[in-house]
């Protein structure tokens, strides 16, 4: 018996101690709240290449901002010229050209948003769809889907309090075929240039 209340009397003696001590740091504190949710939307620009031709998407962002350091959204990409890749030339009309749209999720980290100019690291990923397409045709030919993971980094701008003006460099990877058409070329890895405007309610401490 006087073991067992030893025991017990250790335990609760451990317990008080542990909870007398000061909490750990984390990366966005300890306390809840929806005051630390702010939302905001960003359409942009990006100039990458597609099947080693210049290609130039317009894009547009949207997501929630957690403690104004961490992102998490959706994306949507749509490609806003023509591009005819070399393998055309002999193989199809001369109106023929790529169409091409990206769409996914992204995960993007902040550091020291509240400073006037500060850096931002994307990480996208998400489906790349290209399809022939041909002037004065009835229908499209068929479409072909891959997977792709990108990863940046981007210099922010606070330009107001509900508004950064941002733009960097990143690194398009892609993998995995979902749809795949002979004859539609792979859009190939490859560098990507970044310009946007977000837009949205920031926690920029004063």
């Amino acid at each position: 018996m006087k073991k067992v209340l030893a025991l017990l009397l250790t335990t609760c003696l451990s317990i008080g101690t542990l909870m007398a001590q000061d909490e750990p740091e984390t990366l966005f504190g300890n306390e809840f709240s929806l005051s630390n949710i702010r939302i905001m939307v960003s359409p942009g620009f990006q100039l990458t290449q597609i099947a080693g031709e210049g290609a130039g998407f317009a894009q547009f962002r949207a997501g929630v901002i957690l403690h104004d350091k961490l992102t998490l959204g959706g994306f949507y990409g749509e490609m806003i010229n023509q591009v005819r890749p070399v393998s055309f030339a002999n193989t199809l009309p001369a109106r023929a050209h790529l169409d091409a749209y990206q769409a996914g999720g992204f995960l993007e980290y902040t550091l020291h948003a509240s400073k006037l100019v500060h850096l931002t690291f994307p990480l996208s990923v998400g489906m790349m769809e290209l399809e022939i397409d041909e002037e004065g045709r009835d229908f499209d030919y068929e479409e072909a889907k891959t997977l792709f993971v990108e990863s940046g980094a981007q210099i922010e701008v606070n330009l107001h309090r509900f508004a950064r003006l941002h733009a960097g460099v990143g690194y398009r990877i892609m993998g995995e075929k979902i749809e795949n058409i002979p004859g539609v070329p792979n859009a190939e890895n490859s560098l990507t240039f970044n310009l946007g405007l977000k837009m949205g309610l920031f926690q920029i401490k004063k």
